[in-house]
């Protein structure tokens, strides 16, 4: 019993590690646009082509729709639309 609570406690690091490695190697290899605010704060990482990630506190994001709402304008278009939308809703600011 014991070896089998070692087995599965090892396995489910290991899954927490690969998930590290994931998030990490997305978030350095993504550019970022952060904005702050009194109300929270998202950084939303992105490429040429798409929304591949964000973080945030405070605020909600749907990532599968905004991805979807990128491609389907651009991505620079939707990071100027969403920092107009994040300046006018949230009083905060936005840097790329």
């Amino acid at each position: 019993m014991k070896k089998v609570l070692m087995i599965i406690g090892a396995v489910v690091l290991g899954i927490f590690a690969l998930a590290a490695i994931i998030i990490g190697i997305v978030s350095l290899t993504s550019k970022k646009m952060k904005c702050e605010s009194s109300r929270g704060d998202i950084t939303i990482m992105y490429n040429d082509d798409e929304i591949t990630g964000y973080a945030a506190s405070g605020l909600s994001y749907d990532l599968d729709s905004q991805k979807s709402y990128a491609k389907s304008i651009g991505v620079d278009a939707y990071l100027d639309e969403f920092e107009e939308w994040f300046e006018d809703n949230a009083g905060g600011f936005c840097a790329r």
